[in-house]
């Protein structure tokens, strides 16, 4: 599953954050919606519990944020989309029970930005601009769907 740079957030007054929405590739294309479900130092956690009720199955998305300190002057933030696949099972036993689910493999993607503290707001506008054009360059296009290995 590959999803589109469409996203969206809120800020409430409090500082904490509403849902995040990505919308996927399928054919109809569909809203994934991440609930914040953890807030913990730096890191926060979004989990897409749309499109299963089992935890494990579930998308996340994750976000580290860090501030200037004395011994590092950027501000830093990490984004992680988890997209889980779980193994197909059917009742395998004769009282027709199915086994729990199990994770077959982890689809993954990061992106990390990373802006010392006296960058302009233009300088970050054009790294953000060119992160957009390189996710949609044939290249890297071609790399996440048909696994090509650039030479």
């Amino acid at each position: 599953m590959s999803f589109k740079v469409n996203f969206s957030y809120e800020v409430l007054p409090n500082g904490s954050t509403r849902s995040v929405t990505l919308t996927d590739a399928a054919a109809t294309p569909v809203n994934h919606v991440y609930a914040p479900v953890a807030s913990a130092g730096d890191v926060l956690a979004y989990q897409d519990r749309t499109v299963t009720s089992v935890a494990l199955g579930q998308n996340k998305l994750t976000l580290l944020q860090k501030v200037p300190t004395k011994q590092s002057r950027n501000y830093k933030f990490s984004w992680k989309l988890q997209c889980p696949t779980l193994e197909q099972t059917s009742p395998s036993t004769s009282t027709g029970i199915q086994p729990a689910p199990t994770l077959a493999y982890n689809n993954l993607a990061t992106i990390e930005l990373i802006f010392n503290e006296r960058s302009t707001l233009q300088e970050r506008k054009d790294i953000l601009s060119m992160i957009r054009d390189l996710v949609d360059e044939a290249i890297v296009t071609n790399q996440a769907q048909d696994l090509e290995i650039t030479y």
